[in-house]
Order: structure tokens, then sequence, then C-alpha cells
């Protein structure tokens, strides 16, 4: 199958013909000078502007962004004065936990107001020169202007030109296991400021507190600090540029990475590239969790959608889907029946005002797969050249289950008991037409459609899947029930 499907790359590969250096080496131009540029009013401004439009929670002097607004002129204008004077010393962070999706629990660590201003003032300086000067091009986390859709985008592009030999990794406990040492040699190579290393030398020791007792940060960045993600970044660029140097493609998301070969020897070396790289950082792969695959016959995960293998249709045609793992919409399920209980009666506006948020922002989040997967099939049309992924549309089972979960509330109304047997009833008067027109209720069928079709209103929606919709096959049993359900 591997012969239907390859072709010339699609995603270009960052120039390096415009640095005479390798990207592992120091650079000959260092950052310098940088702390001085912290020293201005306007700085701390902008940067408590984008700190306050995060709305965190208070850190361990329990002075909240609310809090500080109230006298923000004053804090500002201690802040500058301890900068200037070089007698800021940041405080521990404020260790708090978010459940996994394994059900464990990830530490997160809460720097104050006043730190997380500071460390925003250094990232907007630091920012633009690692990504003019220093970041891979197939590193897409966590960084402006990148996200998950330029990853998925990229994998597309590379699957559809013959890589189908993929090393899934994964690095244990990678923010909580970053040796500070090596971190810091790392930034060696491009910071040439003392000052400026001297401060993130603090950050990384300024250590936790868990029930008032203070923790010493023996290794890692701390997940929640503003500056984390820039340096978990630098330190995994070591590896971007290592495989880049072996000439392997690969794709990175800050620590969920992959690398696409298009032979089983490309893999083998890719693989041995990777553990020699992460031991050298002085990390340790999840061996558990890292995989072989062979897109020929097997899946892979990756950022929340399963990419399903090649597989040959009826017409002989090679295609591959892609779509959100099986995890992901579960998760979607246990998020909407968190907040959609039998024992809710809000009127149909608040429950609008309840759940539109969390259904755009998971639709649009699914929608990624399927701009990703039309924009490489629009640039292969383009070329003259046949596209292979597809995407599944998950939006036929959360939709329906959003208006299921719906149904059941509403069937619980002025009644003692209610359920999804009593919510069946109400298919038709709580039909499709009721959530999308009436309610507005947000919808991922007609978030799809409306990236196809822009101008598409949500009359000619309903019309659309009113006359393509399946005939549903009715069972003995359901016969029976409704045929009860309904007697007078």
């Amino acid at each position: 199958m591997a012969k239907h499907i390859s072709t010339p790359r699609d995603v270009p590969k960052q120039k390096k013909g415009e640095r005479n250096v390798d990207m592992n080496e120091p650079l000959k131009f260092k950052l310098f000078s940088v702390y001085g540029k912290l020293l201005y009013r306007e700085e701390l401004e902008k940067a408590y502007k984008a700190v306050k439009a995060n709305n965190g929670c208070a850190g361990v002097d329990k002075i909240s962004i609310a809090k500080f607004d109230e006298n923000k002129d004053e804090y500002l204008g201690q802040i500058l004065s301890e900068l200037k004077a070089k007698t800021y010393k940041p405080s521990p962070v404020k260790r708090k936990y978010i459940p996994k999706k394994n059900g464990k629990l990830r530490p997160l660590g809460i720097p104050t107001i006043k730190d997380r201003i500071v460390q925003q003032a250094l990232v907007n300086q630091l920012n633009g020169f690692f990504e003019e000067n220093v970041f891979h091009d197939n590193s897409c986390g966590f960084r402006p202007g990148r996200d998950a859709k330029l990853a998925l985008k990229k994998i597309v592009s590379r699957l559809e030109s013959g890589y189908l030999y993929v090393y899934d990794f994964d690095i244990k406990g990678y923010f909580d296991n970053i040796p500070h040492k090596k971190l810091m040699k790392v930034l060696n190579k491009y910071v040439a400021d003392g000052t400026v290393l001297d401060m993130i030398w603090k950050w990384l020791k300024a250590g936790y507190m868990e029930d008032n007792i203070r923790h010493e940060q023996l290794s890692g960045t701390q997940q929640g600090g503003v500056i984390s993600p820039l340096l978990a970044n630098i330190y995994l660029n070591e590896l971007d540029w290592e495989l880049d140097k072996a000439k392997l493609e690969f794709v990175r998301y800050a620590d969920d990475s992959i690398v696409m070969c298009q032979t089983k020897e490309d893999l083998e070396r890719a693989k041995e590239v990777v553990h020699r790289v992460i031991r050298e950082l002085g990390l340790e792969l999840a061996e558990d969790k890292s995989d072989d695959i062979d897109f020929h016959n097997k899946d892979f995960d990756y950022l929340g959608f399963t990419f399903g293998h090649l597989k040959m249709s009826k017409n002989n045609r090679v295609y591959y889907v892609v779509k959100p793992s099986d995890k992901s919409v579960k998760k979607f399920k246990a998020d909407i029946k968190a907040v959609t209980g039998k024992t809710c009666s809000f009127s149909y506006e608040k429950w609008a005002e309840i759940l539109n948020p969390i259904l755009r922002g998971k639709y649009n989040y699914y929608l990624k797969a399927y701009e990703a997967i039309t924009e490489i099939r629009e640039l292969l049309v383009q070329r003259n050249r046949e596209s292979h992924g597809l995407f599944a549309s998950p939006f036929g089972e959360t939709d329906g289950y959003v208006r299921q979960r719906l149904r059941v509330s509403f069937s619980c109304r002025g009644k003692k008991h209610g359920g999804i047997r009593q919510s069946k009833l109400l298919n038709v008067k709580y039909g499709n037409s009721f959530f999308v027109k009436d309610m507005k209720l947000v919808t991922g069928g007609f978030l799809q459609t409306r990236i196809l079709y822009p101008d598409r209103s949500v009359d000619e929606y309903l019309e659309y899947i009113g006359t393509h919709k399946k005939k549903r096959t009715v069972t003995p049993e359901a016969k029976r029930f409704y045929k009860f359900a309904y007697a007078k």
C-alpha cells in the first residue's frame, strides 16, 4: 500500500542556510542586555495585562488579581524598584494538584502575581529571539502563532508523503524532571546576560509551599509558571535539532513527540537518536507509553486524535481515517454529564449559557483535525495529486449525547422521577430544530458545516440534515416500548 501514498513532502522544512552553525552549539551572537529592558514601567504594565487576562489564582502571599488591581500602581512601582536595585527575590510557588487523564494527580506550582509579572516581562523579551534564531519549525506547542492544528497538518502531510513508520515516544514526567544545571547550560548557549540567568536560576530553586511547609525543588520547571513552557521548549529544542541533523522527520507539541520515517531502517535509526539524546539530557523515556507503529496495519494516537491505519476501499482506493480518540470522546461525555444532572431545572437560555462555552471549546478542538485534512487536501488538488486522509466526524454521537442528557433533565420537570425511558418520549417535542434554532445550542455538525459553507444558515443546515437523515430500523423491543409508552 505504501506506493499508493508515497509522494514528495508538502510542508517545507525550516531553512538552515541562514545560520552557519550547528544549532546544538553555542550561538556566535548571543542575546545580551536583556535585564535593562525590564526596567521600564510600560514593560511591567504590558506584562501585567497578560497576567490579568489569564485570571489565575493567588500565590503564597494570598494576593489575588482583584486585590493586586486595587493597588496596581503601588505594586508595580515596588516591583520596578526591586528590579532596579537588584533586590528582587522570587517567592516559593503554591503547590496545587489537578487530576490527569489516567486518574493520577498532576502537581502545579502557582507563583505569586508579582513573580508572574516579572516572568511575563522576561518572556516578552526572550520570545522573539528564540523564535527567530533557535526554535525548530517542527516544534508546535506553546509558541506564538502555533497550535495543535499546525502539528496535525504536519502529520497529515507526512502521511500523504509516505512516512508510514512512526516512533511515538513519551518522556517520563518531563516538566518535573528537567535537570536544573543542564537546563542552565543550554540557556548559556543562547543568553549572555548574567543577571537574567541568575534570575531564572532563582525561579528554578524557589521551591514550593505545601501544608505551610517549604520544600526544595531539586529538578523540573513548575507547571503553572509563566516561563515554564518557554524553558521546556528551549531544553527539548536540543532533541529537535539532533533529529534534524540525522535527517529525520518529526513533530513535537511541548513534550509530546513523534518521529515519522519512510523505512523500517530509518525507524530503528530514529529510536537510537531519541534514546541517546534523552539520556544525554538527563531524562528518561516511559517505555510503557512508547511504541513503534507500522501505519499499514496499526493505529496511533496523538494530541487526542486517533490516526487509523491504511485501509483499502471497495473501489481499491487507499485511505486512512482521523478522528477524536475514544478517550477524548469519553472525557467529553463525562464533562457534559457533570453539568447536566437530572435535578437541574434551568431555563432553556440558562442551559445554553452553561453548555455553549464547553461545547464550543471541545468542538473547535475536534475540528482542528478536519481543518488540517481539508487544507492539505486542497493543497494536493492544486498539485493534481490524490489525497487519502478522511475525517470521521464524532458529532453525530456527541451532539446526540448532549440532546439526550438535556431531554433526561427536561423529563424530570414537575415529576419525582424521570430518566432515559421518559426522555425518549420527548424526541419529537425537543428535536434537532429546537436545540439548534430555538435553544441556540452550539452543535458540532453545524460548526463543521460552516467551515466549508461559511454562509450557510441554521435553516439551511436543518434542511440538509433532514434530507440526509438515515432511516432508523425499529426493533421489536422498541415497537413494544412505544406502544405502551404512548398508550392512553
